[in-house]
């Protein structure tokens, strides 16, 4: 396959682009709405979680306690992410400049509850401060997500905030603990970019989130230093490993593609 599966179908640039919650991790909805958060739906989640978990036990400590974490915004599955790979340095990057303010919301919003159902609460009435009339217009969205009244034209939404970052707000406090203590960049620009490609070229210790934007562009990154580095995708329900480690005792090159796969140079 020389071409992504979706390549030119969006641009993910305005406002009204945003992404509302996540469809990673789980099987696909037809239509796009989600019907039901019961038992057999949170164990379907934590069938995915667990995959996650168990690469990072299964790595060295060595590995585990030096972990940067990057991963695209996107409706932010990778809030799950944080504290299962408990992280000392966070990347987010999205070629969406408002879906990066969507991030910060959120975080600030998380940071000031002491517990999940304030947090969510906080969503719902908008009761946090916003300083822009951009992060008004997203507040304003995040609330009808939570309502169940976001319209088409706000932005888009398939699953609620309490599915998509189920994780994350089960291990609320530690969540939020990380989010107040590891340092935290933003980068807006896509994964498939020359200055994404730079950034990653010349760090270490990288755990790089996908998500599934390798349906949309295919791209090449390339390693410096691979010895602590693992990319992870998802394509709804179905998850992609590839680990770095081993593969070279110099730079590797990595063909981000269906699937992913490595090559020295």
């Amino acid at each position: 396959m020389s071409k992504a599966p979706r390549a030119g179908l969006a641009t993910f640039a305005k406002i009204n682009d945003v992404y509302y919650g996540t469809d990673d991790g789980f099987a696909e909805l037809r239509p796009r709405e989600e019907t039901c958060h019961d038992a057999a739906h949170v164990a379907a989640l934590y069938e995915i979680y667990a995959r996650y978990e168990q690469f990072y036990h299964s790595v060295v400590l060595t590995r585990r306690d030096q972990i940067h974490f990057v991963s695209v915004v996107g409706g932010l599955y990778g809030l799950n992410l944080i504290p299962i790979f408990r992280p000392k340095q966070i990347t987010l990057v999205d070629v969406n400049p408002h879906q990066i303010t969507f991030f910060n919301l959120i975080r600030r919003a998380w940071i000031a509850s002491a517990s999940c159902e304030q947090f969510l609460g906080k969503l719902t009435n908008a009761s946090y401060e916003v300083d822009t009339d951009e992060e008004r217009f997203i507040q304003t969205c995040i609330a009808a997500r939570q309502k169940g009244t976001l319209a088409d034209e706000q932005g888009c939404s398939a699953r609620t905030f309490r599915s998509s970052w189920r994780y994350a707000l089960d291990h609320f406090e530690l969540t939020r603990r990380l989010l107040v203590e590891v340092p935290v960049e933003t980068r807006v620009e896509g994964m498939h970019t020359a200055s994404f490609a730079s950034f990653l070229a010349n760090n270490e210790n990288l755990w790089i989130y996908l998500s599934n934007v390798i349906l949309f562009v295919f791209f090449d990154l390339h390693f410096q230093y691979p010895r602590n580095v693992a990319l992870f995708a998802n394509y709804f329900d179905r998850t992609e490993l590839l680990d770095l480690h081993g593969t070279s005792s110099g730079p590797v090159s990595v063909h981000c593609r269906l699937p992913m796969s490595i090559a020295n140079y």
